[in-house]
């Protein structure tokens, strides 16, 4: 039993390993008539897969339901996004040395609750963490740069917390919160097709995989060079 995603990207896999295959084959026949007098004159066999069919068989084993209040598509609920911003804020702020009085605690825990509140998304909707990520971390900085203190009771300037830095940390810790989404279980053997199919359960799919190929080109940026793959 395999995920269908996997299975369908398996086999998107070998058909690229196999166009590799052929490019290396083409190496070795080049290098063979280069070093023959008349073949060296003659274009060089070059094997391409433009398009290829694929008819797959394959038996729907199981549908996993979406988790009770998650997005089938492997959303986060906004309660669970306020928490790890609050756990990263927090983190931020004993790095900058800032330290909120009482009253700005309050203030800042005021604007977060009206954020998760108005950020709340049907369940259909919440998949998308960064704009999740930057409403938060803007609403926190609205409120801390307000009235901060540090542990002299010193005024802190506005930059002690550094927003870009905040903004990733944020984005890559509500990332990290994403679950995998409900995934489709397929039976693809031909052995078990056989053995459990029948003309009402036997499921197929037809795909025209067309290639497209890349290419690596180097560019100049900066005053530095780094290679990027391209579109042929």
């Amino acid at each position: 039993m395999s995920n269908l995603g996997d299975y369908l990207g398996l086999l998107l896999s070998e058909i690229a390993m196999a166009r590799m295959q052929a490019d290396l084959e083409t190496v070795r026949i080049a290098e063979l008539y280069a070093s023959h007098p008349l073949l060296r004159r003659m274009p060089v066999p070059h094997i391409r897969l433009p398009d290829v069919d694929l008819d797959i068989p394959l038996l729907i084993k199981e549908a996993q339901p979406p988790r009770e209040g998650e997005s089938p598509r492997g959303g986060v609920p906004a309660a669970t996004l306020r928490k790890r911003f609050e756990q990263v804020l927090q983190a931020e702020l004993v790095r900058s040395g800032v330290k909120l009085s009482p009253t700005a605690l309050r203030k800042l825990q005021a604007a977060l609750d009206a954020r998760e509140r108005s950020g709340m998304e049907p369940p259909e909707l919440a998949v998308g963490v960064h704009r999740a990520a930057d409403d938060f971390t803007t609403t926190a900085l609205d409120v801390i740069k307000k009235v901060t203190v540090t542990p002299r009771g010193e005024a802190t300037p506005a930059t002690a917390i550094d927003e870009s830095v905040l903004r990733d940390d944020v984005r890559t810790a509500f990332l990290q919160l994403r679950p995998q989404p409900p995934r489709l279980d397929v039976i693809v053997t031909s052995a078990e097709i056989r053995e459990g199919a029948t003309a009402d359960n036997l499921a197929r799919i037809r795909l025209k995989v067309t290639e497209q190929g890349v290419e690596w080109a180097s560019i100049q940026s900066n005053g530095s060079q780094r290679d990027i793959l391209v579109p042929e």
